[in-house]
């Protein structure tokens, strides 16, 4: 998660197998404004703590939002889940 659009600034980084995050570091919480998964898990990406709230999900395997203005998502992002739900699922 990136907190500049198109994938720019610095990023924080979850991996995949280190499981979902009900609140994301201080740092990047409420400031995520571009995504890309480079997991074989999908990840979606809530709007508030303990993943409630809008939220849009990211693809596996290099799927990518490189701007979340779109989905009313930018600059909101408070918590992340992971998962093998596919997207739409």
């Amino acid at each position: 998660m990136y907190p500049d659009i198109h994938l720019n600034g610095q990023p924080y980084v979850r991996r995949a197998v280190d499981g979902s995050v009900r609140h994301l570091p201080d740092y990047i919480r409420g400031r995520g404004s571009s995504i890309i998964n480079n997991s074989s898990r999908t990840a979606r990406i809530y709007q508030k703590d303990n993943h409630l709230g809008r939220h849009v999900c990211v693809g596996r395997d290099g799927g990518t939002i490189g701007d979340p203005r779109s989905n009313q998502l930018n600059d909101t992002t408070h918590s992340l889940r992971n998962n093998d739900t596919p997207c739409g699922g």
